[in-house]
């Protein structure tokens, strides 16, 4: 075909856009920066060099609109009830239930689930009973459901009811308030207390329990959390497993420098990850050459390995004893799982003491009346924990962390405890980066 009919042809094509004609397209997507190439460069493979020029604004590709539409879907996909259940004749609701009127259900579950995600609750859904299995980082299990009021009720609208089936009463009602008052929109997610996220309430049980032993306060600091931390070994070493859990309550709060002090805390950090406090020289206890007082590390070491064994193999030991009956058996692998979460939570503790023991220390140095904590370096406890670890147990710590995060879909807050102790492993030893990649 010659020039003057291609060019006739293209002429018809404009004034009449409806003609169908084959055409050979392609999308390119690139940055405002960057200038358009031909298509024979854009296929090259020679690496584009790495700069600010060739970070692709995907947002600026998509329909603001769209989005906004996207990102709703995606908020309240996580529950959506299809229908409600009446209230039986003859169910007694439970005390911690609150009714909201003239409300939809899809509303009220929207809000739920926004605030379990906030306060970092793990819920399973079911949306033909309208129902969540829910469980908290303190371990306390809870069931919520949805009911819409009988047809004859006065009110009408959707009950909100929360049942606590295992865990710490006390804990139990500090979510239901929360979760309740999200319910009914009575709470402002982005005003709900910092401590009431991050602060995790442990057993009244292991507070009294120290509280009661540690009456006297003429003893140092350093005394009074070598007492502690026999009483948390006595209580690890023994075979009933509500003993184990408070011993691992307890040393969770004794690994939390908020809680206890700056002394108890990295003395009992230390005592977790090597076994020993040797690294440690207090004031006034040890002398300049390092030497210490004379005291058993045995039940150090104990509580240690008990750590490590939790951690990486789910039990204490080698020794239980082997169980028979089924039921037995379902109720030994319930409590491991329970002393598995919290052994995580004193790991990640230890770890986040040892990584920058100064950030805790809310004295200034200047107005001490007292010399300073001498402790080994963050890098030197790391490299010492990784290889005293791997000795032991015949199994990199490591390795255990990283498949923690692969469960992290039905275990959430494993994973996050998880999450902790590798980021404080290689903040603080540079061995554990090159491990880890």
């Amino acid at each position: 075909m010659s020039d003057k009919a291609q060019g006739k042809l293209k002429k018809d094509d404009d004034n009449h856009p409806g003609t169908s004609q084959p055409s050979f397209r392609f999308a390119q997507m690139r940055s405002a920066e960057q200038p358009t190439q031909p298509a024979f460069q854009q296929s090259s493979l020679k690496p584009a060099p790495v700069g600010s020029a060739d970070v692709i604004d995907k947002s600026a590709y998509f329909n603001e609109e769209a989005r906004v539409v996207e990102e709703q879907d995606a908020n309240t996909s996580l529950w959506l009830p299809t229908s409600l259940r009446p209230v039986p004749a003859f169910y007694p609701l439970e005390k911690s239930s609150r009714l909201v009127e003239d409300e939809s259900a899809a509303d009220v579950a929207s809000r739920l689930s926004e605030c379990l995600r906030t306060l970092s609750v793990h819920a399973v859904y079911n949306n033909e009973a309208a129902t969540a299995s829910l469980l908290t980082a303190e371990n306390v299990e809870m069931h919520l459901s949805l009911w819409k009021t009988p047809a004859t009720s006065r009110q009408q609208g959707v009950v909100v009811e929360l049942q606590r089936r295992k865990g710490d009463s006390i804990a139990f009602h500090r979510y239901s308030r929360s979760i309740l008052d999200a319910a009914v929109g009575d709470l402002d997610l982005d005003d709900i207390p910092e401590e009431l996220l991050n602060d995790i309430v442990y057993s009244k049980k292991v507070q009294r329990l120290l509280a009661s032993e540690l009456k006297n306060q003429d003893k140092q600091e350093h005394e009074n959390a070598i007492i502690a931390m026999e009483i948390a070994h006595g209580l690890l070493m023994k075979d009933r497993m509500d003993a184990r859990q408070l011993g691992l309550e307890s040393l969770c709060l004794l690994t939390d420098p908020k809680k206890t002090g700056y002394i108890t805390a990295v003395l009992t950090s230390y005592v977790v990850l090597l076994g020993s406090t040797r690294s440690v020289q207090i004031p006034g206890v040890t002398d300049d050459q390092g030497s210490e007082i004379m005291m058993d590390e045995g039940p150090f070491q104990e509580i240690r390995e008990a750590i490590l064994s939790l951690v990486q193999f789910s039990r204490i030991g080698e020794d239980d004893e082997e169980l028979d009956d089924e039921k037995e058996i379902s109720t030994e692998a319930e409590h491991m799982t329970l002393l598995h979460n919290l052994a995580l939570a004193v790991l990640a503790n230890a770890l986040d003491v040892i990584e920058n023991p100064e950030r805790y220390d809310r004295e200034p140095e200047d107005t001490k009346p007292r010399a300073r904590l001498r402790t080994a370096s963050s890098n030197d406890v790391a490299n010492e924990f990784l290889q005293a670890t791997e000795e032991t147990s015949r199994t990199e710590i490591l390795s255990t962390l990283i498949s923690e995060l692969g469960k992290a879909d039905h275990k959430p807050h494993n994973a996050t405890l998880s999450a902790k102790c590798l980021g404080s492993l290689c903040r603080a030893s540079d061995d554990a980066r090159r491990r880890a990649k």
